[in-house]
């Protein structure tokens, strides 16, 4: 007995120690590696106990973007187990932010010739290759991968990716369709497809495969009880959004029990985090990831709206009239109002009401979005998308919708800074109901006349505030505020710079500003 005891005590001094070495540098975890090589079997058991541990350290320095500390811990394991596949993976999440690509590969090889018939391995290394991409390599990496392991879903996953950017779109989605059969909880698979079929204009065939990602990835059955990257970060608006949210399902009769104990949960998460909330994103802390990981970023509940027959879109519309005034406004700008039918409008509010799709809760200026892609996907915005393009043929012409989004606000914001977008075309309509609007002449869009420079990559016209504004003073570029109102829609060139007016909204869940994107074409088409 008291020798387990005293055993017992060594480990935990041992684990003390060796985490805290972890964080003073390599020299002294090389002294403390040669000591491990006095000990035992039974203490050497003792060291990969250790070892997991520092995997679990590097995962809370990666949530925490501490990304140089969580690397070195993964360098650490790496020298200990080369190949340990658990390190493995989170150093490629860490060499991709760190652009160390040529180290990862020396961790690679290293773990090759410990387990040369590592099917992981391979897969791994087919990542590597896709982030380089060299496809070739890619190709023959994750066909080695199935090769030692025809089962592995994901690699057939990888391979399609592969196969996608090499433009070999029919193999592309036949493995996407194989990591599927072997793998039906396979989402990246079920996303690849979605994203295939809507790249090529068959947006309305999306919508399955979008909502059997959506459920793969977001229900809790099967989840594990904790969270992690870009889940495990949260702002102060997207918190009080969710616990909004679950208080109104639990109100409606909706999941009642789930939202209520939903609310209770993230409300005690709010508490403990008020003080973190001086930065604009704050990490979980470690005791709170548990209490919350049922309820944050989870599809709790989700109505699915359906398409309606005879059509969304309000018919009582002089829609040539509508399209010569936007051409009239160069570079092309309209607005209509009773955009849709009312019962499309009720039911495209109730999804966007009840669904706990809110998924994009990082944002600094009090919203929160969602994008067709993980969770912003219906039937009935599916014939939205289509029947508005059907509607007006010279403003749309043959471009297919590439962009589909949701933002919800906090009642007084900024909302989205200036900016342009990559389309061709930008749609824009808002679902909230007049009287919540304590602003009537505002809360609605700013869109200038200037188009931004087709020379200017995806930062500079989206991102790079600095830039745009000094752009938009030197060209002399005149506002045209379009004010908000429910059921309003406003079409207008993707070039034009834009941003969300400032607004002031009723507080309350049902008052919050909620609008909705789609993004048609490319800028480079015309």
């Amino acid at each position: 007995m008291l020798n387990n005891v005293y055993e017992d005590a060594c480990i935990v001094s041992l684990r003390d120690l060796y985490l805290n070495l972890a964080s003073m540098g390599r020299d002294r975890m090389r002294m403390l590696n040669s000591l491990f090589k006095l000990f035992s079997d039974s203490e050497k058991k003792a060291s990969s106990h250790l070892l997991s541990e520092l995997l679990s350290r590097a995962r809370q320095l990666y949530d925490a973007d501490q990304f140089e500390s969580a690397w070195q811990l993964c360098a650490e394991i790496q020298e200990q187990v080369p190949g340990a596949i658990d390190s493995l993976e989170l150093g490629f999440d860490l060499a991709s932010k760190l652009r160390k690509f040529n180290e990862f590969s020396t961790w690679l090889q290293r773990g090759m010739k410990c387990n040369p018939d590592s099917a992981e391995l391979y897969f791994l290394q087919g990542h590597l290759y896709l982030e380089e991409e060299k496809l070739d390599e890619a190709l023959r990496a994750y066909g080695k991968a199935i090769e030692i392991s025809p089962g592995l879903a994901k690699a057939h996953n990888g391979l399609g990716v592969t196969f996608q950017m090499l433009g070999r779109l029919d193999e592309a989605y036949r493995e996407f369709k194989q990591a599927l059969a072997l793998d039906a909880t396979c989402w990246k698979a079920s996303y690849n497809i979605g994203n295939l079929i809507k790249l090529h204009g068959q947006f309305e065939h999306s919508v399955e495969p979008f909502q059997q990602a959506l459920f793969s990835r977001r229900t809790l059955r099967g989840l594990p009880g904790t969270i992690d990257g870009e889940d495990s970060k949260v702002t102060r608006s997207k918190l009080i959004h969710d616990i909004e949210q679950f208080k109104f399902l639990a109100g409606q009769g909706i999941q009642s029990e789930l939202a209520g104990k939903g609310a209770e949960a993230l409300s005690q998460a709010l508490e403990v985090m008020e003080p973190l909330f001086s930065s604009k994103v704050a990490a979980f802390p470690a005791e709170v990831k548990p209490i919350v990981a049922p309820y944050i970023n989870r599809l709790t509940n989700f109505y699915n709206a359906p398409a309606l027959p005879g059509g969304a879109l309000n018919q009582d519309q002089d829609w040539a009239a509508i399209e010569a005034a936007y051409f009239a406004h160069a570079p092309g700008i309209a607005y209509i109002d009773n955009f849709l039918k009312p019962e499309a409008l009720a039911s495209l509010r109730r999804f966007c009401l009840e669904s706990t799709i809110w998924f994009d809760g990082r944002y600094g200026n009090g919203y929160v979005g969602c994008s067709c892609e993980d969770g912003f996907i219906c039937p009935l915005l599916a014939q939205i998308a289509e029947e508005q393009r059907l509607a007006l043929p010279a403003i749309f012409g043959e471009h297919r919708i590439k962009g589909l989004w949701g933002y919800k606000y906090d009642s007084e914001q900024t909302g989205i800074a200036t900016h342009a977008d990559f389309a061709a075309v930008n749609v824009n309509f808002w679902l909230t109901p007049d009287d919540a609007n304590l602003d009537p002449s505002g809360g609605g869009l700013v869109i200038w006349d200037k188009e931004a420079p087709l020379d200017w990559n995806f930062h500079d016209y989206n991102a790079n505030v600095s830039l745009i504004s000094e752009f938009l003073r030197n060209s002399g570029a005149k506002e045209f505020v379009v004010p908000h109102k429910q059921n309003r829609v406003v079409l207008f060139n993707s070039d034009l710079f834009h941003k969300t007016d400032n607004f002031h909204f009723k507080p309350g869940y049902e008052n919050r500003r909620i609008n909705v994107t789609m993004l048609y074409g490319d800028r480079h088409a015309g």
